[in-house]
């Protein structure tokens, strides 16, 4: 019976991904342009962009206590993805208010949107780690991403071609593909509903948090080390992140579906990727995987200096989208390999958190460094590239000088790996 319904929870867990692909392929793409539609400058911009990410990280900080006040990480996920579908629903309801309030009601539903999708991270995670077994869960979740990431591109190009309908009526364009993000999120709901809790209470959080200070360990090197990298990586990640779909529609000149193949084409080759770099992860560690991507990511503001043209650009996001999904991977599978199951609640809210304040601080920086940097070749994002892709490559060193693998796993060097990823040689082979 139990096997029964783990397998049930599994098929599931993947209608959840594909619903939840719809709603973001239609809602987080077109954050930015809806924001400019509604008459945000791009201190606005920075304020959408830094605002939802602070109130997250600090709400994670409850997620241990809202999963205990609950009982059961199941309440608490559903609870937050239904608050997300009704910020989503009030997001597109904007369109009807006052143009003096309109961006600022769309500001707070979108922190709303966000602090929400963050909180049914954590114990969805936890469940998802009670149902695949670890030898298992970087090919897991690496497919399903290969899945979520082909139905985010599918919507995002909808939504495009819709805007692109509505081009002289922009505003009734974004209040439809964002009520239709609300009534795909409730068909996430519905399915995470048939989801699996155990009964035992071993996988829950115990009440004590994360004592991350007083596991600090230098010579391990384990989860805090990493951690400080990855606030470094994100906070220079976001001071230019915000900016791209301004660059793309203002410096560009953009149509919507040009700027939807540059704002996702990247997704989708993260989501295409990752059930590969989960393989790699598996067998050769979490630790190689972040380090690969942590030394390729500065790249990625230097290629977009070299060039307007649009192809040229796509090239770099299909670039930036296989490194990130690299990224993503080996944290994903760090946490579960490092922490135990009733700290990993804790440990995903922690990560969350670090992020969610690396968004705010990055995001508000360069929304006001934006108008206030010199020109360089036509305009001052290509300055805030540089200064991301300088700062970015500053996270690699705690990483490269502290982290150690935490498992036995193969050894491999470099060339190796780029063969497997690039398809010239099966992982294991």
């Amino acid at each position: 019976m139990q096997k029964q319904r783990v397998k049930t929870s599994v098929k599931a867990s993947i209608k959840d991904g594909v619903a939840w692909a719809l709603m973001s392929g239609f809602a987080d793409p077109y954050g930015v342009p809806f924001a400019l539609a509604l008459g945000a400058t791009p201190m606005g911009i920075g304020l959408l962009r830094s605002l939802p990410p602070l109130a997250s990280a600090f709400c994670q900080l409850f997620t241990e206590k809202i999963v205990l006040a609950l009982g059961r990480c199941k309440k608490a996920m559903l609870l937050a993805v239904g608050l997300q579908a009704a910020a989503l629903a009030g997001a597109a309801a904007a369109v009807f208010l006052p143009a003096r309030w309109a961006l600022a009601a769309f500001i707070a539903l979108t922190a709303v949107y966000t602090v929400a999708g963050n909180l049914s991270g954590p114990p969805w995670a936890v469940l998802m780690g009670e149902y695949i077994p670890p030898s298992k869960r970087g090919n897991f979740f690496g497919l399903r991403s290969q899945l979520v990431g082909v139905v985010f591109f599918a919507a995002s190009f909808l939504a495009a071609r819709i805007l692109g309908l509505w081009e002289k009526a922009a505003l009734w364009g974004f209040f439809f593909i964002f009520a239709a993000a609300a009534a795909f999120r409730l068909a996430s709901f519905y399915y995470l509903t048939l989801m699996y809790e155990p009964r035992n209470s071993y996988h829950m959080p115990r009440g004590a948090g994360v004592d991350f200070l007083s596991s600090l360990d230098l010579r391990k090197g384990r989860i805090p080390a990493l951690f400080f990298s990855v606030f470094l990586l994100l906070c220079s990640t976001y001071l230019s992140a915000p900016f791209f779909g301004v660059y793309a529609l203002s410096d560009l000149r953009c149509g919507y579906t040009r700027y939807m193949v540059l704002m996702s084409v990247g997704p989708l080759m993260t989501y295409l990727f990752m059930r590969r770099w989960g393989r790699l992860a598996d067998l050769y560690g979490s630790v190689r995987i972040l380090k690969a991507a942590f030394l390729l990511i500065p790249l990625v503001p230097l290629f977009w200096t070299f060039s307007r043209n649009f192809y040229y650009l796509s090239v770099v996001e299909i670039f930036s989208g296989i490194i990130w999904g690299a990224y993503l991977i080996g944290m994903n599978n760090f946490i579960y390999e490092t922490a135990p199951a009733h700290s990993r609640t804790g440990y995903n809210a922690f990560y969350s958190f670090i992020g969610g304040l690396a968004q705010f601080g990055g995001a508000l920086a360069g929304g006001w460094l934006y108008g206030r940097l010199p020109a360089v070749w036509g305009s001052s994002f290509i300055f805030l590239l540089f200064i991301s892709a300088a700062l970015r490559a500053l996270a690699v060193a705690p990483l490269l000088l502290l982290v150690r693998e935490v498992r036995a796993v193969k050894t491999g060097g470099p060339l190796e790996l780029l063969s497997v990823i690039s398809g010239f040689r099966p992982a294991g082979g």
